[in-house]
């Protein structure tokens, strides 16, 4: 082999599928008539990351991924970034998603109400697409906010769904979400009632990640009608669990580990008060609810000036002992898969790591 042309055409689509769409158009659109062929091969898998696109090349760009490789576009990438342009609203103006019937992945930042309903819209008519992830500093009324989340959790043909609004996630009480058929859920903020309402409709879920807030956005009938009835609910098909708590809440927690007794993997992240929560019992009573944990990831930081009057515990608490009580004790030898024993202790504060 002599030159990059005479590696074969399926190395050669491989390579492609590792390019953003432009870069490939650049550098191989043109060069002959066989690397042409491939460029626009059925079988590539392309990926267009729109969000690297300058404004004076924008409309172009979309006219030739529409008219030419349409058909080949795996993952779409868009974004209305700060100080740039409204690349999403633009982009819908010139087309729309349905022609991309082999899209799989798509992911919209910094996108605002109206497109998102617009889009929403949209991928229901895409067969292929599973994976749907949305990061967005944009502030959304609570109606809004209510609309959109009722939209993307009700999508029946998105497998991996990672929804990042930076605010807390909700829905109207009178509506339900019925069709929820991911695999992989990642919230970026949801109160727990809400995530306790979620949960027995989502049969398929596997992977859970979500920053947890114990309190309550519902009136307090409410919300112990809806944990009453999880109570009962155990959800043995989650067998990954993310967490990051704030507050820290050790009844929610109990709760949740209570559903969730496939867990293999967990993470847990969480602020705590008193120095109880540091050490290693609290946390090795806790998980024992998790028979097949196999890994286990544990970030705790403590601060203790609050709520002072909470430290009940006589015993010595200082770097050293919190890390033996961990590094010796089989249970998190065994379940540690880094097996990383790290404590920094001030006056009021902590920080535990283990992993």
């Amino acid at each position: 082999m002599s030159c990059f042309e005479d590696l074969s055409g399926e190395i050669l689509m491989a390579i492609f599928e590792y390019m953003n769409v432009e870069d490939v158009w650049t550098i191989f659109f043109n060069m002959n008539s066989r690397l042409n062929s491939l460029v626009f091969d059925s079988r590539l898998r392309l990926a267009a990351d729109v969000s690297k696109i300058e404004k004076l090349n924008f409309d172009q760009f979309c006219l030739s991924l529409i008219n030419t490789n349409f058909s080949n576009i795996f993952t779409l990438i868009l974004s209305n970034h700060y100080n740039r342009y409204p690349q999403i609203r633009l982009f819908l103006s010139q087309t729309n998603f349905t022609i991309f019937q082999s899209l799989h992945a798509l992911t919209l930042i910094d996108i605002s109400h109206d497109e998102l309903i617009e889009i929403a819209k949209q991928l229901k008519e895409l067969p292929f697409l599973n994976y749907f992830h949305i990061n967005t500093h944009e502030i959304f009324r609570d109606k809004e906010l209510s609309n959109v989340t009722h939209a993307l959790l009700n999508q029946s043909n998105i497998r991996f769904s990672i929804l990042r609004f930076h605010e807390k996630l909700q829905w109207h009480e009178t509506e339900t979400i019925s069709s929820c058929n991911t695999e992989v859920l990642s919230l970026d903020f949801i109160n727990a009632d809400r995530l306790f309402s979620l949960l027995p409709n989502c049969p398929r879920l596997r992977s859970l990640s979500v920053t947890l807030d114990p309190r309550s956005s519902l009136p307090k009938s409410t919300t112990e009608s809806i944990i009453s009835s999880f109570t009962f609910n155990v959800f043995t098909q989650i067998t990954c669990l993310r967490l990051c708590f704030r507050p820290f809440d050790v009844s929610t927690l109990d709760r949740l580990l209570n559903s969730v007794p496939s867990v293999r993997r967990c993470s847990i992240e969480t602020l705590v008060y008193s120095t109880d929560y540091i050490r290693s019992p609290f946390w090795t009573l806790l998980l024992q609810q998790l028979p097949l944990l196999e890994r286990i990831r544990l970030i705790v930081r403590g601060w203790f000036v609050l709520k002072a009057s909470n430290n009940h515990n006589d015993e010595k608490f200082d770097e050293t002992s919190v890390i033996d009580s961990y590094r010796f004790d089989q249970y998190w030898l065994d379940r540690t898969y880094k097996r990383i024993f790290n404590c920094h202790i001030e006056s009021s504060t902590a920080v535990l790591e283990i992993r």
